[in-house]
């Protein structure tokens, strides 16, 4: 006669979890669409604000400066809080510091704005993963994570098509 206990049911999973991770590649399709727009429009900006090749270069360092610093300090809060507050807060600051970019008048205010752009879309990859992990069993956060950062790849193929639609 065993003495082991019957093994626990598999817990049901939700199919929510898959709409989840769409969100996610969602998110990261825009955050994408907005990193690349300022390169898509290099020429029309430099003209529009009066720029050299040196000044648009920093506005090209300091957003990657940013998302450098954006990331590290992403990864390291959301250990420690709750991805469901710092997820939101990231897409609503980068969505506003995107906003306001559109609203710049000067060199410096552009470059403010791409700086907190930088510094919040950074926190996309550290918010996406933690989410998958608690959204999706081990078994399946492979294809989780790569549902969701599938999104960079739409993000740069559509860019170029949106903006030359805009353009045209």
């Amino acid at each position: 006669m065993s003495t082991d206990p019957a093994p626990a049911p598999a817990p049901l999973l939700s199919p929510w979890r898959w709409w989840v991770c769409v969100l996610l590649m969602l998110a990261t399709v825009i955050n994408y669409m907005d990193r690349m727009a300022l390169n898509q429009m290099a020429k029309e900006i430099k003209d529009a604000f009066g720029m050299n090749n040196e000044q648009y270069s920093w506005l090209e360092s300091v957003f990657s400066l940013a998302f450098a610093i954006g990331a590290v300090t992403t990864g390291y809060v959301v250990d420690r809080v709750s991805v469901r507050w710092v997820y939101p807060v990231m897409v609503i600051g980068w969505s506003v510091a995107g906003m306001v970019t559109g609203f710049a008048g000067s060199f410096w205010m552009l470059l403010t704005c791409r700086f907190m752009l930088g510094l919040f879309e950074a926190g996309n990859w550290p918010c996406g993963i933690r989410t998958t992990r608690a959204v999706l069993p081990p078994a399946e956060r492979s294809f989780g994570n790569s549902l969701f950062q599938s999104g960079t790849a739409l993000g740069a193929v559509v860019t170029p098509l949106i903006v030359l639609a805009i353009l045209q």
